[in-house]
């Protein structure tokens, strides 16, 4: 976790890319400011700032990942300018140790708890992210991946997997026309005031919004319950009518990935987690039971 301190004497030393009243006013505050690290994430620690009654969020990526922030950046200010409810970007930089660094306004803690009128919000927001036309997202803010290189780094040591992954891709036919977040939880939802917010957006990309539900489905199946996952869906689709038969070979992409990450990095888990896992597979046709071996 990073300390206070640290954090000020990173903050005032940063190279930022981005001049504003805002950010300049910040940087130069001093012992105005208050510094409480939130909950890290794989990929960067976070920490909340304060001034007064003002508040941000600044993600320094210290670990493995280098994202292209200023791609980040870009992506924020125009989903913005679109109506989009995603985090009001302030700066981008990077520290003297080549960290890169994103500074937002603050917009509330994640959501811990969930019924159907929450799942309406929430999946309204998810919709209004599959909606939007990605012609007013081009150049640096929309990237474009090749979707079996990004999501499935690593796959090349687990022969079983990938020959699994090659099948489910020739299969699926995938349609990336559309942008999508790439990692949609509640963990990346916050909310404030009844407001919800939709953040990192490390993932986002050009891509198939199939995939993107059904990830964020298989998440809250395997860290929630079934039913819950099921309203999720059945919100989403109050939004965007989709069959439910198309998602199932989306599915069986979504649980490769779970399955590749826990291989490679470990993923959270509960005493049910594999339990879980595991009937997900038997349930999905597919879907090798092999997989889990």
């Amino acid at each position: 976790m990073i300390a206070g301190k640290t954090i000020y004497d990173s903050l005032a030393n940063i190279e930022w890319h981005e001049q504003n009243p805002i950010l300049n006013n910040l940087v130069i505050s001093g012992a105005e400011l208050t510094f409480v690290p939130l909950s890290p994430g794989f990929e960067a620690d976070v920490v909340k700032i304060t001034k007064g009654e003002e508040h941000f969020v600044l993600k320094v990526w210290n670990k493995h990942s280098k994202p292209d922030v200023l791609r980040q950046y870009c992506l924020l200010k125009a989903l913005r300018r679109q109506g989009i409810s995603v985090s009001e970007p302030i700066g981008y930089g990077r520290t003297k140790t080549g960290d890169s660094v994103l500074l937002t306004l603050y917009h509330g803690t994640a959501v811990t708890k969930v019924n159907p009128s929450i799942f309406k919000k929430i999946a309204a927001a998810f919709a209004d992210i599959h909606r939007l036309s990605p012609e007013g997202l081009e150049g640096r803010a929309l990237a474009r991946y090749d979707f079996v290189e990004y999501f499935f780094q690593g796959i090349e040591a687990f022969p079983a997997m990938k020959e699994e992954l090659i099948r489910l891709v020739a299969s699926a036919d995938m349609k990336m026309d559309r942008l999508i977040h790439g990692d949609f939880n509640l963990g990346n939802i916050l909310e404030e005031n009844g407001q919800y917010t939709v953040i990192d957006w490390t993932n986002g990309q050009l891509g198939d919004p199939r995939y993107d539900l059904s990830w964020a489905c298989l998440l809250l199946r395997i860290y929630l319950s079934e039913s819950k996952s099921l309203t999720f869906l059945y919100k989403y689709q109050e939004e965007m009518p989709l069959a439910t038969a198309e998602l199932g070979i989306f599915e069986a992409l979504a649980c490769l990935r779970w399955l590749l990450l826990d291989r490679i990095a470990g993923v959270p888990k509960h005493a049910d987690t594999m339990k879980k896992v595991r009937k997900i597979v038997r349930d999905n046709r597919f879907l090798n039971e092999r997989l889990l071996v």
